[in-house]
């Protein structure tokens, strides 16, 4: 990719300068910087950064330009080489062209609706067991207790792991991994040294040989077994790409840990932040809890999981506070967007901050209101929360049918409260955005609600 300095800022449009700066003020305040940005240099401006050239669009009419384009106009979007140090080389959200096609060919089938399914009593079975711990009049961490809920439902799904003390050694590890993913480092290369085994870039790596030492035995485990499980693991070590040679263990181990680290920090952040939206609009809470025990008292798992109530909500939340602000695609050959034509090696980023701002979409964007949801469907580029186009979130369906098992098995028997009578600021977590201090709540009652499991 050619660098902010190869590259001639009279082909681009307007936007600061001094790459190094502007990276830092960004990953400070994304919000605040892209209201500041559209105010000085419109819908559309540049920017540059340590990693290269980026355009930022903050339309939904720019952005549906972006995700209707395909692999003959795009590459892979930003941070390629960044994020490849923790997903590694083989990873989906890495991948491009025929690459990414095949491999998204593969992992396709193990997300089928049907299969969602059977993942919802272990959503279920997670969120009980961390919530017995909850008392009444204690503040718990939200952030925190969604996590622990998050990181047990992805590892029974993906690995098929069971057992608890099994269960506990790979949390661990997940949590310290990712816990190590300074955003520092990733956006500074010089950063990105072990420094004989000092500072953020060595304890990572330690970390990360940890978990992939893990993932081996489990995938040397999975082999072994003649007959494929349920989970993810077993369907990868069953599948065949197109020539019908089976994937490679590095193969395997990419696509693992890109489902285990992105697919348990997002939803837990998303979940964070519904609890802590629904907390503060008891008539949205009503709503929800008559919408529940409607299903009766003691309601299945996969019914909470297609519960219409559930969903918006689950989307509501992720449109006001998006996990990953941007979503990106390198111009290939040149790129006519509205009325530039955007040279090769350029980075189109579409805000979804504001594209899930926009008032005309969504009137009184500020407001949390799931009815939207349940009034119209939004399109990839109007709710951009998993991504369009080809690259569309795969597991988008499970992260919904999450959300909606936990929420719906936790609203019924937990009455919450959020203490800060302000709002909460939208944080930088590691390298994706959450609640400041992990939307803290307190516990204020227990309801009668169904038995526990």
């Amino acid at each position: 990719m050619d660098t902010p300095s190869q590259i001639n800022r009279m082909d681009l449009p307007p936007g600061p300068r001094n790459a190094a700066l502007q990276s830092l003020l960004y990953m400070q305040n994304p919000y605040g910087y892209m209201a500041r940005m559209r105010s000085r240099f419109g819908d559309i401006f540049s920017m540059p950064s340590m990693n290269g050239m980026l355009v930022l669009v903050n339309t939904p009419e720019a952005a549906q330009e972006i995700l209707s384009g395909g692999t003959k106009d795009f590459d892979i979007g930003f941070g390629v080489d960044l994020l490849s140090h923790l997903l590694g080389s083989n990873s989906l959200l890495l991948l491009a062209g025929d690459a990414h096609r095949r491999e998204r060919k593969i992992l396709s089938p193990v997300f089928h609706g049907h299969r969602m399914k059977a993942y919802a009593p272990a959503m279920q079975r997670s969120a009980l067991d961390r919530s017995a711990e909850w008392l009444p009049g204690e503040t718990i961490v939200m952030q925190n207790e969604m996590q622990s809920v998050s990181l047990d439902v992805i590892i029974r799904a993906v690995l098929g792991v069971t057992e608890p003390e099994r269960l506990a050694v790979f949390r661990e590890a997940i949590r310290h991994a990712v816990s190590e993913v300074s955003p520092w480092p990733l956006f500074l290369a010089p950063l990105r040294h072990e420094f004989f085994g000092v500072g953020p870039w060595a304890r990572f790596m330690r970390h990360k040989r940890a978990f992939d030492s893990l993932l081996a035995e489990e995938i040397s485990s999975a082999r072994s077994h003649p007959l494929p499980g349920e989970d993810i693991l077993s369907r990868l070590v069953d599948s065949t790409d197109e020539e019908g040679n089976p994937l490679s263990d590095s193969a395997i181990r990419d696509h693992l840990v890109t489902l285990l680290i992105a697919g348990h920090e997002t939803t837990a952040t998303a979940l964070a932040w519904a609890f802590y939206e629904i907390t503060r609009h008891p008539e949205i809470e009503r709503w929800l809890l008559d919408e529940i025990t409607a299903l009766g008292s003691e309601p299945d798992p996969v019914e909470l999981a297609d519960l219409p109530a559930l969903h918006a909500v689950s989307r509501e939340a992720l449109r006001l506070h998006p996990i990953v602000p941007e979503f990106f695609r390198t111009v290939k050959n040149g790129y006519r967007l509205q009325n530039w034509d955007i040279p090769p090696g350029v980075v189109l980023a579409g805000s979804i901050l504001s594209i899930q701002q926009n008032p005309e979409l969504y009137p009184h964007p500020e407001r949390f209101d799931p009815q939207r949801f349940l009034q119209r469907d939004f399109a990839p580029h109007e709710f951009a929360a998993f991504g369009g186009g080809h690259r569309y979130c795969l597991g988008s369906a499970f992260a919904l049918s999450e959300m909606s098992v936990v929420l719906g098995t936790l609203l019924p028997r937990y009455a919450l409260h959020a203490p800060k009578k302000r709002p909460l600021k939208t944080v930088r977590r590691h390298i994706t955005l959450g609640p400041e201090g992990g939307a803290a709540l307190q516990v204020i009652a227990q309801r009668f609600g169904p038995a526990r499991h």
